[in-house]
């Protein structure tokens, strides 16, 4: 009879399989301790921003409340009486050049007409039409007389080279109508548009506060000269 040897003295472990042939289930990894860290990271961040948020609040109210102290400092160093009564007048100056530099001088077309009338004609009336906006012209029309018909044909000779006067581009369509035979002269009209802008009252005192520079000027040269 031959004898059994038994190879190792350590039992082995029954197996699952050997007992119920069932293998058993892998172990779940934890996973609610990653969501939880990320959670608290939220948490203190947020925590952190809010307290950040508070601090640069803060901070806005303090800079503001020293801005006015420094503001109210600077103000008793001016005198707000003064800065009053300036700007007041300010505004009185302003209204004066508003006023200055849309006011017209018509009595400039009397100049103007005056260096276009011959010898031998005469106007009796004058009618000016201003217009609402300086953009149109001013409408001037006039009822004059002449001696006889070759005078008048003879102004209208003279309006029609207002070049040589230098009024081209300010006495503009002049136009004489209406001519009629009187008892001793001939009765016409005269219309015609004039620029507003040449009648600024602004240029005419600047021009004759000129004058008197430019006649001392020469009165000045004439005297060095002799």
């Amino acid at each position: 009879m031959e004898t059994k040897f038994q190879t190792s003295f350590i039992p082995k472990k029954p197996t699952a399989s050997a007992i119920g042939g069932i293998s058993p289930a892998p172990r779940s990894r934890p996973t609610t301790s990653i969501f939880m860290t990320i959670a608290s990271l939220l948490f203190i961040l947020s925590i952190a921003g809010a307290g950040g948020a508070y601090a640069y609040k803060q901070y806005l109210l303090t800079s503001q409340d020293s801005l006015k102290v420094q503001l109210a400092a600077r103000e008793k160093n001016f005198n707000l009486d003064l800065i009053t009564q300036l700007k007041a007048e300010n505004t009185k100056i302003d209204a004066a050049r508003k006023v200055l530099n849309n006011h017209i001088a018509l009595s400039q077309i009397f100049d103007m007409i005056g260096r276009i009338t011959i010898e031998s004609v005469r106007f009796m009336s004058l009618d000016v039409t201003v217009p609402a906006t300086g953009n149109d012209g001013i409408k001037i029309s006039l009822q004059g007389y002449g001696t006889n018909l070759p005078a008048v044909a003879y102004q209208s000779d003279v309006l029609a080279q207002l070049d040589q006067y230098g009024l081209r581009k300010i006495i503009k369509n002049p136009i004489l109508s209406n001519p009629s035979l009187g008892d001793k002269s001939v009765n016409f009209g005269l219309s015609a548009v004039v620029d507003p802008s040449s009648l600024s009252y602004e240029k005419m005192v600047g021009a004759t506060s000129a004058s008197p520079a430019s006649n001392s000027g020469s009165t000045q040269n004439s005297g060095t000269t002799q």
